[in-house]
């Protein structure tokens, strides 16, 4: 077998590791996630902290809901040693189309802020809307991605 990536990025049995750039992707689109998390975690000022990113409790409830298949494809990631186990290695097909829905849905909610803000500039819409495309970018152009998810559908 060649490798087609240096050994530091192959496991005991041979098959290709996700990226840290993927984990980074992920985590940035589970962050409503852990702001909610975080807020609960906050004896009295839970409140106070989804008010700052959240001013709206309708935005609170998009993000979340566009963090849901990011939130997959952790847990696809995550658990991808039982999916070999079960022979269930058409979940790996699902990787990619969710994280480029999720990243969509995070571009398509920055442009409604934007309206929202009467299209004023503001630093966090976009920064975040660079992120966005950044990974975006990332997840379409990145070898290691591709040859990963080859590497898992084959089992």
């Amino acid at each position: 077998m060649k490798l087609l990536l240096p050994l530091k990025f192959y496991d005991a049995s041979g098959r290709i590791l996700p990226s840290l750039g993927l984990y980074l992707c992920l985590l940035y689109l589970s962050r409503s996630f852990l702001i909610f998390i975080a807020s609960l975690s906050g004896r009295g000022s839970g409140d106070t902290l989804l008010r700052i990113f959240f001013p709206e409790t309708n935005f609170l409830y998009i993000s979340l809901a566009i963090g849901v298949p990011a939130l997959a494809v952790l847990v696809i990631v995550g658990f991808r040693e039982k999916i070999w186990g079960n022979n269930k290695t058409w979940l790996f097909g699902f990787i990619r189309p969710c994280m480029t829905m999720s990243l969509l849905g995070d571009l398509s909610f920055n442009l409604m802020l934007a309206k929202f803000n009467h299209w004023q500039f503001s630093w966090a819409i976009s920064l975040t809307t660079l992120v966005s495309l950044l990974c975006l970018y990332f997840l379409l152009k990145d070898m290691h991605i591709r040859l990963m998810l080859a590497d898992w559908r084959k089992g």
